[in-house]
């Protein structure tokens, strides 16, 4: 699940291909300075998307909140930049970033009615989860909520996950869960939670503390065809503590089960049949889109 290094070539900027270099925003852009901004991350596998609609959707859904939906382009434009990108950079696995900014204007916090927002997305080179990374698992510790109350758009506004994922690290762990001042667990920095007690999965609701992830679709999908209960209902801290299995979902992590919790081991300090079960259908149906 790494980065590669390689600085892409080229962008979509602004409704056109540019090097990437010259894919710049202006100073006073409204998501550099106010926050004014959302993004998606889809998994591009053999130039091809991975649920590119669920992303379109979801940031169509939040730019409606935020007054930003005449800027982002419709489903068949972002199948055209992908493969536009595709062709250019060639690259077997990806990740897709994609932005839309409230545009450049003088700074103030109410931007005139002429500024137009500003769409920018690029590819790189991403490697994904393999079944063996899945049947490792991964540590995970929990951190106190310290995000705004309104997680379910997909902003840029991303510090406290950047610090939640800096003392994961630094504890020897791949991902921190928000669990808010009720006990009840939201989701992971980058990542939406998920329990197994008794055969069954259950997942938060999305509310507003919570963003909808296209991920948790997919899994919600495949325990329909495995015949496995779904549920989704509130979980707390202890819920998880005590759980037979813990999973996370994400568009990087594809579905990867928590082998420590809190630095205790979880379904004795390994993956748990039913996530690895899950992960492996997760991953047949991702890679199942990698074209020869």
């Amino acid at each position: 699940m790494t980065v590669q290094g390689r600085t892409p070539e080229w962008a979509w900027f602004d409704g056109r291909l540019v090097p990437f270099a010259e894919a710049r925003v202006p100073v006073e852009d409204r998501g550099l300075q106010f926050g004014e901004a959302l993004y998606e991350v889809v998994a591009v596998t053999g130039g091809q998307p991975f649920r590119l609609a669920e992303h379109v959707d979801r940031m169509l859904a939040g730019a409606r909140e935020l007054g930003l939906e005449a800027g982002v382009p419709a489903a068949p434009v972002w199948q055209h930049i992908v493969e536009q990108l595709h062709r250019r950079e060639r690259l077997r696995t990806a990740i897709l970033y994609a932005q839309i900014t409230g545009g450049t204007a003088p700074r103030a916090h109410l931007a005139g009615d002429q500024t137009l927002p500003c769409f920018f997305a690029y590819l790189r080179a991403f490697d994904f989860p393999a079944p063996a990374d899945a049947a490792r698992g991964i540590a995970v510790i929990t951190v106190p909520e310290s995000r705004w109350h309104r997680c379910n758009l997909k902003t840029v506004m991303l510090l406290p996950a950047v610090l939640a994922k800096r003392e994961a690290a630094e504890r020897g762990a791949a991902e921190a869960i928000f669990v808010g001042r009720d006990g009840f667990v939201n989701e992971g920095a980058s990542s939406t939670v998920f329990a197994v007690k008794a055969r069954a999965v259950t997942t938060p609701p999305r509310t507003q503390r919570i963003l909808p992830g296209v991920s948790a679709v997919v899994v919600q999908e495949i325990c329909a065809e495995l015949g496995i209960r779904y549920r989704v209902q509130p979980l707390t801290l202890s819920d998880l503590a005590t759980a037979d299995e813990v999973f996370l979902a994400s568009t990087t992590m594809l579905l990867m089960p928590v082998s420590r919790l809190d630095s205790r081991p979880l379904s004795g300090g390994s993956a748990g049949p039913l996530s690895l079960q899950l992960a492996y259908h997760f991953q047949r149906l991702f890679w199942g889109t990698l074209a020869p």
